[in-house]
């Protein structure tokens, strides 16, 4: 049977194996689907896990004992989570909340500013070439405001969400301890039932992407979110931690910050064009220097995406498993593409890692 299958065309392999592989991902998503909660739980205390413990390895290379290494970073991270949620946090709201209320008000200026541009020539000629402009503007406007007001929903019941998710934080968190602790043995009974040498490449080819990726997303939210706050305030741009915070948390999904960027300058434009046009370009500038400046340096060619499977993937992802989905489409579709170019160019024998198994997954930190 074997030596039948290996005899058949390239092409006909591929269409007797596509139909098993549909249905085994149709079954993967539905057992995702029936246990959504634990599967988000056990991915977000696995990347905690991981990022901690690769904090953990930098200071302990560094010639810092383990368990002060331990203590410090967990220390730091309570302190860290504990400073967001009464600073930062509490800010951003409070700014979201001013901006739903402010949002009317200027959408109310804007159409007395259009009223009284009727009379000037270029209207005049605009409707005298059967374009009504009027008409046109109020579309716009009563569609702005729809959108305005839906994401402004959905911006509050995320954020209320997170505030309130208070069980679904200690879970994580307990899982994350469990997963230091003890992560060795469980990652390596999952990969065990996968055949050679897939079991050593597949963790290796993660634990290089999803390190360099995650770090440097991180290192970019940060370091952009700090730099537009300053700009935008500078600037005299109105709610300055809500757009740059926004930005900094969007730019941990690729494309997702132009996305940001645009909404942003449709709503300060209600506000003036002048403000509009400076946040604008100030957030262009601070992310062509981001991605094109700092993001090739931390990150490198790790990923290793055409930008359409990057949006490919993204779009993927969130249809199966919605913004977590999003934030982990990246790195595992890069993970795919290292493993199918393996088998494609026939390299499936044993590698000598260049890191151990329990480098790449979090280990007993005990």
């Amino acid at each position: 049977m074997t030596q039948l299958i290996k005899s058949l065309p390239g092409w006909l392999k591929l269409m007797l194996i596509f139909p098993i592989f549909f249905l085994n991902g149709v079954l993967l998503s539905l057992i995702i689907n029936r246990f959504r909660e634990l599967f988000d739980y056990i991915i977000i205390a696995t990347l905690v896990a991981f990022l901690l413990k690769l904090t953990i390895n930098f200071l302990v290379s560094r010639g810092i004992g383990k368990r002060l290494a331990i203590f410090a970073v967990i220390t730091i991270s309570f302190a860290l989570i504990a400073l967001g949620g009464i600073t930062i946090i509490p800010l951003m709201g409070n700014q979201l909340g001013n901006l739903a209320q402010d949002v009317p008000r200027w959408l109310g200026g804007s159409q007395e500013h259009l009223a009284n541009l009727k009379n000037s020539t270029l209207f005049v000629a605009l409707d005298n070439a059967g374009i009504n402009i009027d008409d046109l503007f109020q579309k716009a406007y009563l569609t702005l405001s729809k959108e305005l007001d839906r994401i402004g929903q959905i911006s509050l019941k995320v954020l209320t969400e997170t505030i309130g998710g208070v069980v679904d934080t200690l879970i994580i968190l307990v899982l994350t301890i469990f997963l230091m602790v003890g992560g060795d043995n469980f990652w390596q009974g999952i990969l065990s039932w996968l055949p050679s040498p897939w079991q050593t490449k597949i963790p290796q080819y993660a634990g290089e992407v999803f390190r360099e990726y995650f770090i440097s997303r991180l290192i970019l939210a940060a370091g952009s979110s700090l730099a537009r706050l300053i700009v935008f305030i500078a600037l005299g741009i109105p709610y300055s931690i809500l757009f740059a915070f926004s930005l900094g948390l969007a730019s941990l999904i690729p494309f997702a910050g132009a996305v940001v960027t645009l909404i942003g300058t449709l709503i300060l434009l209600l506000k003036g064009w002048v403000v509009a046009m400076k946040f604008f370009v100030s957030a262009i500038v601070i992310d062509q220097i981001t991605d094109n400046g700092v993001a090739p340096k931390l990150m490198g060619d790790k990923i290793g995406l055409n930008p359409v499977w990057i949006l490919i993937s993204i779009f993927i992802g969130a249809e199966i498993a919605g913004l977590l989905g999003v934030l982990l489409a990246v790195p595992i579709a890069s993970v795919v593409k290292k493993v199918v170019d393996d088998v494609r160019n026939g390299a499936t024998g044993e590698i000598s890692p260049r890191e151990p198994l329990t480098e790449v997954l979090p280990e007993s930190l005990a």
